[in-house]
Parts: C-alpha cells; sequence; structure tokens
C-alpha cells in the first residue's frame, strides 16, 4: 500500500468513525429532546386546562343562578302565555294596552290579526293605532323591546295628528297618530 492509500484509509476511517459518534451522541440526545417537547405540550396543556376549568366554573355558577331563579318563581317567559292562540292573542293586546296606557297615551283600535306557524313557534300579530306624544311613544316602544314576554315591533307609522286650524311646527311633538304593528311568539301546542 501506498502512502496515499494508507492516508485515505486512515482518512476514511475516521470519518466512519465520527459518523459513528455523531450517530450514538444522537440517539443519547433524543430522549432529552423528545422529553423537552413532551414538557411543553404537558404546559400548553396545563394552561388549557386552567382556562377549561374557568370556563366550567362559570357554566357552573350560571346554570346555578339559573336553577335558583327557576326555584324562586321569578322567571319572566319569554313567549305569549295562553290556552289556544286567540287566548293568546287577546293577552297580547292586554299587555300591549297596558303599555300604552301607563305612558299616558290612548288606544283608538286593535286587532289581532291570524297567527302564523314558524317551526315550533306560533306568531301572534298585533296592529293597533294609538294617539300618543313624542315622549310616551319612546317609553312605549322601549317597554315593548325589552320587556317580557318578547314582543316585535314589525312596522309602525307615525303622523303628525290632521289638524288644518294649525299651521305646521317643526318642533312640534305631539299628539302624533300611531299605527304600529307587533308581534310575539308562543309555543306550538300538540296536535296543532
Amino acid at each position: 500500500m501506498t502512502s496515499n492509500s494508507r492516508a485515505l484509509a486512515g482518512f476514511s476511517a475516521i470519518s466512519v468513525l465520527l459518523g459513528v459518534l455523531a450517530l450514538i451522541l444522537l440517539l443519547a440526545s433524543a430522549p432529552f429532546l423528545r422529553a423537552e417537547w413532551a414538557q411543553e405540550k404537558i404546559q400548553q396543556d396545563r394552561v388549557d386546562l386552567l382556562s377549561l376549568r374557568g370556563q366550567l366554573a362559570s357554566e357552573v355558577a350560571q346554570r346555578k343562578a339559573d336553577h335558583d331563579l327557576n326555584e324562586s318563581g321569578s322567571n319572566t317567559k319569554l313567549l305569549l302565555d295562553g290556552e289556544t292562540t286567540g287566548i293568546s292573542g287577546a293577552n297580547l293586546q292586554r299587555l300591549i294596552g297596558e303599555i300604552v296606557r301607563a305612558h299616558g297615551g290612548s288606544a283608538k283600535s286593535f286587532q289581532v290579526l291570524p297567527p302564523e306557524t314558524e317551526d315550533t313557534l306560533i306568531r301572534i300579530a298585533l296592529s293597533l293605532s294609538i294617539s300618543v306624544d313624542m315622549d310616551a311613544l319612546r317609553d312605549i316602544l322601549y317597554d315593548i323591546e325589552a320587556g317580557t314576554p318578547m314582543i316585535f315591533i314589525d312596522d309602525i307609522s307615525i303622523k303628525p295628528k290632521s289638524d288644518s286650524s294649525r299651521t305646521p311646527d317643526p318642533y312640534f311633538l305631539g299628539p302624533l297618530d300611531v299605527t304600529i304593528q307587533v308581534s310575539g311568539y308562543e309555543p306550538k301546542k300538540e296536535g296543532t
């Protein structure tokens, strides 16, 4: 063997030895790298778990508050009450009439419209004409939309009271002739 081939063989042997050592080092460090990755995963899972525990505690508190409200009997109903759609319509008419009178308005007419079935609910609509001033109208609309049972304002028409002896006043606040269509829902009864 020549000196070149000996040097090449020695260099090859050293290269193979270094490759084997690098592979051994990589294999030896793999568990540590995997443990570090697992530790990061565990830490992220702990953060997620704490977040879920907070959500669960909040949900449990909300369910307890809902249960306490139901048990106290002060739970307000969101749907119209009545054995039939006619009774529900009459209850809607009575409720709207009370709201109008409470704010100093006067009802000129009420008309309960035919009920409409929508999935598991029945929509009860009411058309009414009232005479009110601007402030009372604001309060009436607020009480209808914010109260219970849930009542929706479907349509509204507002006109100044017609008085031909007066000149129009841009700052005139009432009385106004108002036509409103409102609706509420009742649960669909079995057999309907």
